[in-house]
């Protein structure tokens, strides 16, 4: 076998690290069954992807915000322009954690406490000065 090629003994750490595999070679796809399906099905599954994930922040919202979902302070209702809200401040030290997409760690984690729906202007307001212009 070529220098550089992967054999089934270190296939399984290889994914691990992070590395890369060559599908230049007919047996590399032989090797990994999986790569080579995402390869031939790659936009399909991306797309499958993009819905699973809009249903989930849908959901999300649904939940934060009500049916429609809307702003708290505002009332906005397009979905466009909400976002979550951390209510207590701490979505730096959230994002910074790892979390990766709030929608979907949110319903993974059965809708925790702290959290509400903002459009982004009162979102952003409420970050910069504390407090939102709508609450004068």
């Amino acid at each position: 076998m070529p220098k550089g090629i992967y054999t089934s003994n270190n296939r399984k750490g290889l994914f691990k690290k992070g590395h890369k595999i060559n599908l230049k070679y007919e047996y590399d796809k032989k090797l990994s069954p999986q790569l080579a399906f995402y390869r031939r099905n790659k936009e399909v599954l991306r797309k499958k992807a993009k819905e699973k994930l809009k249903s989930q922040r849908l959901e999300a919202m649904v939940h934060y915000g009500g049916n429609p979902p809307q702003c708290k302070c505002c009332g906005e209702s397009k979905i466009e322009f909400l976002s979550f809200d951390h209510i207590n401040g701490g979505g730096s030290k959230h994002r910074k954690s790892g979390i990766g997409n709030i929608s979907y760690w949110l319903v993974k984690n059965k809708f925790p406490e702290g959290f509400q729906i903002l459009c982004h202007n009162c979102n952003q307001a409420k970050s910069y000065y504390g407090k939102c212009p709508h609450q004068n």
